[in-house]
């Protein structure tokens, strides 16, 4: 099941809940923050918390008895993450892009599998809030759809008759 409702952070309304059989996941859309059933609590007690690393910890926040963390999107067109920027929590977009052919061999994990393609976090565009990422990731999903969707359509002779 899925609803959107209220977030309890930003107040907007663009919090998506997703309930599963054993799992509810929060998700706001406008600020970036999320939480779950395993962030119950408050963060001195939460046994999920303590896993987060430093800058997760430190950017995470309290309310209505949810531990609240910055949400990472990982999709085909690109990735939004949270990123300090001089010691302030802000929001970075790394488009996907290729890796050269001749280049992938260096990119497989343990198992043998080779990577096609990266997250270019060395050229991320930065933003301050999340929602502006979304915009991002918005336009770069319709440009993709747009060449996925072209129709190609066959060269025709002209027949003389």
């Amino acid at each position: 099941m899925k609803i959107i409702s209220n977030c309890a952070l930003c107040e907007e309304h663009s919090l998506h809940v997703i309930e599963t059989d054993d799992t509810t996941m929060m998700q706001c859309l406008f600020c970036g923050y999320a939480t779950s059933n395993k962030l119950v609590g408050d963060k001195e007690i939460n046994a999920e918390y303590h896993k987060l690393p430093d800058d997760m910890k430190r950017w995470s926040k309290e309310k209505d008895g949810q531990v609240w963390i910055p949400g990472i999107l990982t999709l085909p067109e690109g990735m939004i993450y949270p990123i300090d920027i001089d010691g302030h929590m802000s929001w970075a977009y790394a488009d996907i892009k290729p890796i050269p052919l001749d280049e992938r061999e260096k990119f497989n994990d343990s198992t043998g599998t080779v990577y096609e393609v990266f997250y270019d976090v060395d050229n991320a565009v930065i933003y301050k809030k999340f929602y502006e990422c979304l915009l991002e990731l918005n336009i770069k999903v319709r440009e993709n759809r747009l060449k996925d969707s072209q129709i190609k359509l066959p060269k025709l002779k002209k027949i003389n008759g």
